[in-house]
């Protein structure tokens, strides 16, 4: 992958939005909601909890330190190998799967983070903004292809004039020299930043190929690099070594399985786990990979041992039980990592459908709402509340949470079916009705625009 391609998009975004965006927050925030949805429905989210909960663990650690966060940020992956991450309006950030695997620590996931923050927080989509017309769902389509599709976004980049490429380029400093400031005010290492960027130039000039000289004047380059030092001098941080963390190593390990062919990553962590068997890391990301090939009976006792050998994984072996028809014991596990983990969307969704399987309605429907006031994206726990409500009898709100669920699944045809459905059901007097209205709405415009590529 070369390092240039880490550039192209985010510069895509950048010239796309900034010739359409109004300058209102509310404008940012109105097509950033609707860039969101977009992806949601035609781009590969990560869905997995554990990912999610890591990347918006560095991201919010970030937005907790700002003097004044400008909006309510969201922090998403994409399962793309392509290493890249960008930010749309009113923050929606993006990280591929792809950039998440190539970090060596949490540092250097921050400092990605930090400088996408910076970009939003600048309000950089706005400061050459043209035009005050919002973009179409259309539109925002064809942007969306063009994160997955290099070769698309080159050539939507290449529209713009040096000029604008210049100003992107006094933009990306200001983005820099605040990310780097967010760094040290969530407790990140600064230096990180550059340490990231030098790999990429190493992976650049490996696997490097012909690159438009449009693209080479962007300022991830040298001088972009000797900026970022001589700040970091001027500023007099101290450094220091990237710290190995077991959370990013299991992220790796699920977004590897997820993505690599079975045998060859199923290879790799037995060699790691032949090479140090009293490594107890070594066992549970071997126990990990296999949770992620749906292997329970060989996950199971693998993630036994680590667990006798200090890593406690009780959500994982909870899993690993419960989809082995061990329910007594996998319940012990949930109940143990929730009074270790209170924050554990994950660990409270399992409760439910485990719950829900015995037939403990009361019991069900509460761990499913914990776990989505923790974590509204799980799409599972919608859909165990969605069967509650129709076994209680309750049609309008049964179709209202598969709505929900379908939604977050990107099936935008088959959610607006639902919304419809649960707006006759509920009626115009029930306390949701304005919502579902407006939710209503924006999918009709939504699947009106794009039609038979929502259909899947």
């Amino acid at each position: 992958m070369s390092y240039w391609r880490l550039l192209l998009i985010p510069l895509t975004i950048f010239l796309f939005f900034s010739t359409t965006l109004g300058a209102s927050d509310e404008g940012e925030v109105t097509t950033g909601r609707k860039f969101s949805l977009v992806v949601q429905a035609q781009l590969p989210l990560v869905r997995d909890p554990t990912v999610r909960r890591y990347v918006q663990r560095i991201g919010q650690q970030i937005v907790a330190h700002l003097e004044n966060a400008e909006f309510t940020y969201n922090f998403a992956v994409l399962q793309e190998s392509h290493i890249n991450a960008f930010a749309a309006p009113g923050g929606y950030i993006y990280v591929h799967s792809g950039l998440i695997q190539r970090v060596r620590s949490d540092d250097e996931l921050a400092s990605v983070l930090g400088h996408e923050i910076a970009h939003v927080q600048g309000h950089h989509m706005v400061r050459q903004q043209q035009d005050t017309k919002l973009l179409s769902y259309a539109g925002l389509a064809s942007l969306a292809l063009t994160i997955i599709n290099p070769v698309l976004a080159a050539g939507v980049s290449s529209i713009s004039g040096v000029k604008q490429l210049q100003y992107q380029r006094q933009l990306e400093e200001e983005a820099d020299y605040r990310g780097l400031h967010y760094l040290a005010q969530a407790g990140f290492d600064p230096y990180a930043m550059p340490r990231f960027f030098e790999t990429m130039q190493q992976e650049d000039r490996l696997n490097g190929v012909d690159v438009p000289v449009y693209l080479r004047s962007h300022p991830l380059s040298k001088e972009r690099l000797s900026y970022i030092e001589r700040t970091l001098k001027t500023l007099n941080w101290n450094s220091r070594a990237p710290i190995d963390t077991f959370e990013l190593r299991r992220v790796q390990t699920i977004l590897r399985a997820s993505q690599g062919s079975r045998s060859r990553v199923l290879a790799d962590y037995e060699r790691q786990v032949a090479e140090a068997p009293d490594n107890p890391q070594a066992l549970a990301l071997l126990g990990t990979a296999l949770l992620q090939y749906n292997d329970w009976q060989h996950a199971q006792p693998v993630l036994e041992q680590a667990s006798a050998k200090g890593i406690h994984l009780n959500r994982e072996l909870g899993i690993a039980y419960f989809r082995l028809g061990n329910t007594d014991r996998a319940r012990q596990l949930f109940l143990q990592q929730r009074e270790v983990d209170p924050q554990d969307a994950d660990t409270h969704n399992q409760l439910c459908s485990l719950f829900f399987k015995e037939g403990n309605q009361e019991e069900a429907g509460k761990f499913c709402r914990a776990a989505l006031d923790l974590d509204p994206y799980l799409d599972e726990s919608y859909m165990t509340l969605a069967q509650l409500a129709q076994q209680q009898g309750k049609s309008g709100e049964s179709r209202l949470l598969l709505a929900q669920a379908m939604e977050l699944q990107g099936r935008m045809d088959a959610a607006l079916n639902q919304y419809q459905q649960a707006t006759q059901l509920l009626g115009s007097d029930h306390e949701r009705a304005d919502e579902l209205a407006a939710k209503t709405k924006e999918l009709e415009e939504l699947v009106s625009q794009l039609g038979k590529s929502l259909r899947r």
